[in-house]
């Protein structure tokens, strides 16, 4: 028997505790078979589209990956960290921009990657209990109110501790490298003119930091695992995330 294509970015595999026979098409499935989420997209009126279901936290960490290894080849080829001279360049404006792109690219989905984990991990009954707009009046938040309305910021530093009952990650290790990633990712999301200006070395613009930035699928992925190592049960993807 051919074995499942487990990918490590599916959400979730099970496997059957009995035989079981569907009731709509009649065909058993002996005990230990594995079942997978799928979700199905009508592509035409006559057509549909299956795929197993994919864990939104994984792929975006993933393309964070891919995204930022296109970088340091692009960065490797161009020699500009190995040169000894003192004013280096790319070899062409087309390399400079496909750097530029992979690495905002990088960023802001390992940011995306961090949002995909708090709100997937949050418990669907959870009550959050605040005084997000008043120093007098409780509020009290469900999930879907969480998610709309608190920043990552709040999630990560008291919600997600709150509902986990962990100790919460700010100011520990991890929270210098999300609080970069943070800043970085905020200033291409939220671009202002004078960050996209012409300038010098002494003025710290947004292409300035596009080169100095630290790998942000680990920056990120630090936080993911400072609160995995205090769960029970593992998120399956991190349990396969690929150590190399």
């Amino acid at each position: 028997m051919i074995e499942p294509d487990n990918d490590w970015r599916m959400q979730d595999v099970l496997h059957l505790g009995e035989q079981w026979t569907s009731p709509w098409t009649g065909v058993t499935v002996p005990k230990g078979s594995q079942v997978t989420f799928k979700s199905v997209t009508q592509l035409t009126k006559k057509k549909q589209l299956s795929i197993d279901l994919p864990n939104a936290t994984a792929l975006c960490i993933n393309v964070s990956i891919r995204s930022w290894k296109e970088s340091r080849e692009i960065r490797e080829k161009s020699k500009i960290d190995s040169s000894i001279k003192s004013q280096v360049t790319f070899s062409s404006n087309l390399e400079a921009f496909d750097y530029v792109e992979r690495v905002m690219e990088s960023i802001v989905m390992a940011f995306t990657a961090l949002e995909a984990f708090v709100n997937e991990t949050i418990p669907d009954d959870f009550k959050y209990h605040t005084h997000k707009n008043s120093p007098i009046i409780l509020e009290v938040m469900d999930k879907n109110a969480i998610e709309r309305w608190l920043s990552l910021d709040e999630k990560l530093s008291n919600v997600l501790p709150e509902a986990l009952g962990v100790p919460s990650p700010k100011g520990g290790k991890c929270w210098g490298g999300y609080s970069k990633l943070k800043k970085v990712r905020d200033r291409i999301i939220h671009m202002k003119k004078e960050d996209r200006r012409s300038s010098g070395p002494e003025i710290p613009t947004l292409w300035h930091e596009l080169f100095k930035v630290e790998p942000p699928y680990i920056q990120a992925k630090d936080v993911i695992d400072f609160f995995v190592s205090k769960m029970k049960s593992q998120p399956r993807w991190h349990s396969y995330y690929p150590k190399n």
